[in-house]
C-alpha cells in the first residue's frame, strides 16, 4: 500500500508513528515544503531569543525516518491532488496513493493593514522567519508585536531577551483571549510587566509604514507608535490552496468526519487545516490527536474521533501557564478562585462537573484536570 501524507509537523509526523505502530509494509512519502526534519514549532521562539540552538528542538531527524522507512521529499511544493486518479502533483513527479492524509499545517494570517514592501516587518512561523529576524534584531533596539496571543508574548518575550524594548498590541482588552479569561489574563499582565514587556491594550492597528528609517504603527483612535522592528502575530490560515481545484470538501479547513475522512474515499486530513464539526482548533495538542487518529484510521483500525478538548500548557515568558476545557460563564456556572503570591487558579463547574480551569504560576494538576474535564 502506498501511502502520501503531505506535511511534516506534528500531525503528519504523528500519522506516520501511528501507522507503524500496526505495520511496517506500506510505503510512506511525506512531502515537506521546508527543507528541514520536523521540529517543535512552539519551539522557535527559544530558538529566536537564543536560549536553544536550533538541534535542540528537531523532534525526528534523518535516522528516525529511516529507521521506519519513511521517504521524507524535503523542499517540494503540492501544486493539486487529482483524486479521480489518486495521484499527487507538484515540483516532483506525480506520485500515486492508495491512502493519503493531508496534514499541510497553516501559514501566518495577514490583516488588512499588513503591506509586503515594508523592510523590518516580519511573521515568525518558521526557521527561516526566525533567521530573518534574528539577523534584523542586532540592528535595531525597539520592537512591536501585533498580536497578543500565544506566539505574541512568546516573540515579545524572545526579543526582549535579545535586548530589543518589546511592545505587545492587542486588540482585545486582554492578552491570550483564546486561553484566558479578563481576570486571569490581567495577573499574567503583571507578571509580564515585571519582565520589562509592554503592552498596548484594546488598540486596533489600521496601517504601517516606513518614516525615517522607522515603522510607524498607525491606530484606529488616531495614535500611532514608531518602532525599528514589528512582528505579525495575528493567528494563521490553513494551507489548502492546492486543493482549490479538487473535489475535497473545504469549509473554512478541510473538513472530516469522526474516523479523520475527508468526503473521498482514502482521503484523510489532520492538523491545522483540518476542521471538524465546524470547529478548527490551531493547537499543538489537537494536531498531535488527530494525526494519531488519522494514523491508526489509515493503518485499518476503528476511531472514533470526537473533538479535542482545548487545552494549552506552556511556559509564557518563563511563567507557567494553563488552561483547558471551557471557561465560559452561564447563569448556572459556579467559579472558584485561589490567588496566592505568584499563583492563580480558577475553575469553572456546572453543577457537580469541572468544565474548565485555568492555572498561573502552579500547573502541576495540568494534566488531572484535563483527564477530570475530558471524563
Amino acid at each position: 500500500m502506498k501511502i502520501i501524507i503531505i506535511g511534516n509537523g506534528v500531525a503528519a509526523n504523528s500519522a506516520a508513528s501511528a501507522i507503524r505502530d500496526h505495520e511496517r509494509e506500506s510505503d510512506i512519502t511525506m512531502i515537506s515544503d521546508e527543507n528541514l526534519f520536523f521540529y517543535a514549532r512552539p519551539r522557535l521562539t527559544e530558538y529566536l531569543a537564543g536560549k536553544s540552538p536550533f538541534e535542540k528542538i528537531i523532534v525526528h531527524d534523518e535516522k528516525w525516518y529511516e529507521k521506519n522507512n519513511i521517504d521524507l521529499l524535503r523542499g517540494a511544493r503540492v501544486s493539486s491532488i487529482d483524486t479521480e486518479h489518486r495521484m499527487v502533483c507538484g515540483s516532483f513527479e506525480d506520485l500515486p496513493y492508495d491512502k493519503l492524509l493531508i496534514a499541510s499545517g497553516a501559514s501566518p494570517s495577514f490583516p488588512p493593514f499588513y503591506n509586503p514592501p515594508l523592510e523590518k516587518v516580519f511573521v515568525l512561523r518558521t526557521k527561516e522567519q526566525a533567521d530573518r529576524i534574528i539577523a534584523t534584531a542586532q540592528q535595531c533596539r525597539s520592537a512591536a508585536i501585533i498580536g497578543g496571543g500565544l506566539l505574541g508574548i512568546e516573540t515579545a518575550y524572545a526579543l526582549s531577551e535579545r535586548g530589543l524594548e518589546s511592545t505587545i498590541v492587542e486588540y482585545y482588552k486582554w492578552l491570550l483571549p483564546r486561553q484566558l479569561d479578563e481576570d486571569s489574563a490581567s495577573i499574567l499582565q503583571e507578571l509580564l510587566l515585571q519582565k520589562g514587556i509592554k503592552f498596548l491594550l484594546g488598540k486596533q492597528t489600521s496601517s504601517l509604514s516606513n518614516e525615517n528609517g522607522k515603522i510607524s504603527i498607525s491606530f484606529s483612535d488616531g495614535g500611532s507608535v514608531y518602532v525599528d522592528m514589528t512582528i505579525i502575530s495575528a493567528g494563521v490560515r490553513p494551507n489548502i490552496a492546492f486543493l482549490r481545484d479538487s473535489k475535497i470538501s473545504i469549509g473554512r479547513g478541510i473538513t472530516i468526519d469522526n474516523q479523520m475522512r475527508t468526503n473521498l474515499p482514502d482521503v484523510y486530513a489532520a492538523g491545522d487545516c483540518a476542521e471538524f464539526n465546524g470547529k478548527m482548533y490551531g493547537i499543538w495538542p489537537a494536531a498531535k490527536e488527530q494525526g494519531e487518529m488519522a494514523g491508526h484510521a489509515i493503518a485499518g483500525q476503528s476511531v472514533d474521533y470526537r473533538g479535542s478538548v482545548m487545552s494549552t500548557k506552556l511556559k509564557v515568558a518563563g511563567i507557567d501557564v494553563a488552561s483547558v476545557g471551557d471557561f465560559s460563564i452561564a447563569p448556572s456556572t459556579t467559579v472558584e478562585v485561589l490567588h496566592e503570591e505568584g499563583v492563580f487558579k480558577k475553575y469553572f463547574r456546572e453543577g457537580n462537573k469541572l468544565k474548565g480551569a485555568i492555572l498561573i504560576g502552579d500547573t502541576s494538576d495540568y494534566f488531572k484536570l484535563q483527564n477530570e474535564i475530558a471524563g
